[in-house]
């Protein structure tokens, strides 16, 4: 059998065992990029207001977020935030919007699942009964 002549001028070569003995490098961990939304930055300038019939769920922070959940028509829902700075972040997950609306304690604020100023009209409000003993005509005697 023949061996293999010596390197020059470098280190001998690795053996097999050396490189399971080698601790492993680091991978390089992704830079903070300082936000904490974890939607997507949008700068289209294209997004569906907050006031637009197909948002939802709308909500609010003290410090001017504001946040909205839209439906397409398919049903697909993608939710909406803007930061204090005018900055809007798109959501395609709803789950991980929802977690971020609830991490930064916000208040509904209107839409379909919020509080409105015809639903508080329409509390106050006594409905008359359907029939002489307040059941439904259908299920009267």
């Amino acid at each position: 059998m023949k061996s293999l002549p010596p390197q020059q001028g470098g280190s001998p070569l690795p053996r097999a065992d050396d490189a399971a003995a080698a601790p492993p490098t680091p991978e390089a961990a992704p830079p903070d990029d300082g936000r904490r939304w974890a939607g997507d930055p949008y700068d289209e300038g294209d997004e569906v207001l907050p006031d637009d019939p197909s948002v939802t769920a709308r909500f609010s922070a003290q410090d001017g977020e504001e946040a909205w959940l839209e439906r397409s028509q398919d049903g697909t829902l993608t939710g909406w935030l803007r930061d204090p700075s005018g900055q809007v972040y798109r959501y395609s997950d709803p789950d991980a919007w929802a977690v971020d609306v609830d991490d930064a304690g916000m208040a509904p604020a209107g839409g379909a699942s919020g509080p409105s100023a015809d639903d508080e009209a329409n509390d106050l409000e006594d409905p008359e009964p359907d029939g002489e003993d307040g059941l439904p005509d259908e299920l009267e005697k």
